[in-house]
């Protein structure tokens, strides 16, 4: 197996230079958007502030909301998490049906925003970079872990599965898919069960550490019950080691 080289990105917002003052042209540039568009305006919050609060999922939904004064339905796109959806596709085809219930309503479907409230269109483009950090084994890889900084954490559990991997995978993020390679997959299954959406960034660097701090505890109790099982002084103290390990 491959060791596992440690990247980061560096985020740079462009404009696209497509514009939307109504929905009909709002559907229209979700509809033809490049997936870069996608993820900056529905992913740029957690990557800037390291939080998701209800209407800070979609800035589809804050511009609905605010400039054109739709509020049931943009309440109905901010309700949209991205950590529901897989692929940037997916959550697309959920935007779309969302506006797509307006459109036999046409006064609302072509009503325009005044002069200067359009909505731009950006994309946002990333440079991968290598920390510098690899790991060929268990040790070295949450030692790397606890030193890179949060773009990496960002880059390997959410951009680059939704950019770069697809989803035919094992794991969706590239830290389980490399530890469920090495034959770890307890570990694997744990890391890919914790939400990266949950709190910031550092938080998560602990979330992602605390399953390896815990394995390590385990496995010396572990070791300290078998050296005191071989020890006649010992036997008591391994009994009640023995049953703590079998009750865990």
């Amino acid at each position: 197996m491959e060791p596992f080289t440690f990247m980061t990105s560096v985020e740079s917002v462009q404009l696209t230079g497509r514009k939307a003052g109504s929905l009909l042209e709002l559907y229209l540039g979700l509809k033809e958007a490049e997936g870069s568009t996608l993820y900056h305006h529905t992913h740029r919050f957690y990557r800037s502030y390291s939080f998701l609060g209800p209407w800070d999922r979609s800035d589809f939904a804050l511009w609905t909301a605010q400039n054109l004064k739709e509020e049931a339905v943009a309440e109905r796109m901010g309700s949209l998490d991205p950590r529901d959806y897989p692929t940037l596709e997916a959550l697309r085809r959920s935007l779309l049906a969302v506006l797509e219930t307006l459109m036999e309503d046409k006064d609302r479907w072509v009503r325009r925003v005044p002069p200067g409230l359009e909505f731009h269109f950006c994309r946002s483009v990333s440079l991968v970079l290598p920390t510098g950090h690899r790991a060929h084994n268990l040790e070295e890889f949450v030692h790397a872990l606890g030193r890179v900084d949060t773009a990496c954490l960002y880059y390997h559990l959410i951009e680059a599965p939704l950019h770069f991997r697809g989803p035919d995978r094992e794991f969706h993020d590239d830290f389980s898919q490399w530890l469920s390679g090495q034959g770890l997959p307890a570990q694997a299954k744990a890391v890919a069960d914790i939400d990266p959406y949950r709190s910031d960034l550092e938080a998560l660097r602990e979330d992602l550490l605390s399953v390896f701090h815990k394995n390590r505890l385990k496995a010396a109790v572990r070791r300290a019950a078998e050296r005191l099982g071989r020890v006649p002084e010992g036997e008591a103290a391994a009994r009640w080691l023995q049953r703590w390990r079998e009750g865990e």
